[in-house]
């Protein structure tokens, strides 16, 4: 689905409705709903008292405090974060039901990030940078306070962009080939760029929880920064092309042109061509005699008898 030219909008609908055939096995919405009991009850009772360490580690695995902080950005932050733990907790158990391995791919996508890490880094910096930016951006809005009993929505977002990169597909391809297709009316972007973009955000998250566990609260401020200088340098390496292209395309043009004035002038002056080839010296012996091989000495003259 990722590579169909559809827009943003017919792509999530298109997602959504084959979401919905979960609800046909009950069984397969069990990891959510126990999710779900677990936020409610943690939610619950870090709002009345201090959580026990045991708890504090379930909040940190499971996410349970997300949204809880910031108003109503933390809370609209603490939504998506829950939406990604969600889907995260589904990829991890529903395999299992079915007796396969969770998250394959992720040990490709590592793979892939260090052998793809120097190939063609002067035109694939822009996407990197640029996906540095907004992973950094969408983490400060999942986890609005920077906390580290938060930063748990960060590791799972590094989990399944590598999944992504690892399968080469994927949700989050097919998201951002159809969100360029509906900004750009129709151009895709080409397979590596949208690759290189995803391995930006796998490093701006990786980045985004080392913040968090250094306590500096710069998510944003590095996240804008990033995104502006990405931003910058698509824009030039774009400028560049079409200057390239439109440089091609007037050499092109220009010797066209020549060719077409020399074939007028042969055509007004056909004889001038013709007496100029006539009055051309020949000398095809003497040509032949310097092509044959070594020329040999005359014969010695006999001696004079007076």
């Amino acid at each position: 689905m990722q590579n169909e030219k559809v827009g943003i909008g017919q792509y999530l609908k298109n997602y959504i409705q084959q979401s919905k055939e979960v609800f046909k096995h009950p069984m397969k919405l069990l990891p959510t709903v126990v999710l779900g009991i677990v936020w409610i009850v943690i939610g619950y009772f870090s709002g009345k008292m201090e959580l026990p360490d045991w708890a504090k580690g379930v909040s940190f695995l499971t996410y349970s405090e997300g949204g809880l902080f910031g108003g109503v950005l933390g809370a609209a932050g603490g939504i998506v974060g829950k939406v990604v733990m969600a889907v995260a907790v589904n990829s991890a158990i529903l395999p299992l039901f079915e007796k396969k391995w969770p998250f394959v791919g992720v040990a490709g996508g590592i793979k892939g990030m260090f052998s793809n890490m120097g190939k063609g880094m002067r035109r694939g910096l822009a996407p990197l940078l640029c996906g540095v930016g907004v992973a950094l951006l969408l983490y400060g809005f999942m986890n609005i306070s920077e906390n580290w009993i938060n930063s748990m929505v960060g590791i799972v977002a590094v989990v399944m962009l590598l999944q992504n990169i690892g399968n080469q597909g994927g949700f989050l391809f097919g998201l951002l080939f159809s969100l360029a297709n509906s900004l750009t009316k129709g151009r895709v972007p080409r397979f590596a760029t949208i690759t290189r973009f995803l391995m930006g955000m796998t490093l701006g998250f990786t980045l985004g929880v080392g913040l968090t566990a250094t306590g500096l609260h710069l998510c944003f401020l590095v996240g804008v920064a990033f995104l502006v200088v990405g931003i910058i340098l698509c824009l030039f390496f774009n400028t560049k092309k079409i200057t390239e292209e439109d440089e091609g395309q007037q050499n092109y043009q220009e010797e066209t042109q020549n060719y077409q004035q020399a074939q007028q002038y042969y055509q007004q002056e056909p004889d001038v061509q013709v007496v100029q080839q006539s009055q051309a010296p020949q000398q095809p012996d003497v040509q032949v005699v310097q092509q044959s091989g070594p020329q040999q000495a005359p014969p010695p003259v006999p001696p004079y008898n007076a």
